[in-house]
């Protein structure tokens, strides 16, 4: 079973994608900022991170920075899923190797997303 970590202060797209990822048999972790996503990486090592960009304590690009430059992490895949629709993010994103998805969340996009990135 492969394990996501979800990252997202907004606990109704933490409860949202825990729904929707279990149904697809992930084991689902969560946390609800920054800080909290990177105890869980450290604890958990999971398989793919969800992860929010604008969040109290550690912002996403903040964790993905300490994560794409820990040789522990580095190979752990990240999709970013925001509301942020800055034109500087996505290009942000891909030079920092993680896929960038926008909310609302679209379940059958990302699900293909996760699919792909887990091949």
């Amino acid at each position: 079973m492969k394990k996501i970590l979800v990252v997202d202060d907004d606990k109704a797209v933490t409860s949202l994608l825990n729904s929707i990822l279990s149904k697809q048999g992930y084991e689902v972790l969560v946390a609800h900022d920054g800080l909290d996503g990177m105890v869980q990486v450290r604890k958990n090592t999971p398989d793919l991170i969800i992860l929010d960009v604008m969040m109290p304590e550690i912002n996403g690009y903040d964790v993905c920075s300490n994560l794409k430059f820990d040789e522990r992490f580095k190979h752990i895949p990240i999709i970013v899923l925001t509301s942020r629709e800055q034109e500087l993010d996505p290009r942000i994103g891909k030079l920092m190797g993680i896929s960038y998805i926008h909310k609302p969340i679209d379940s059958k996009i990302l699900l293909e997303q996760i699919q792909s990135t887990l091949k």
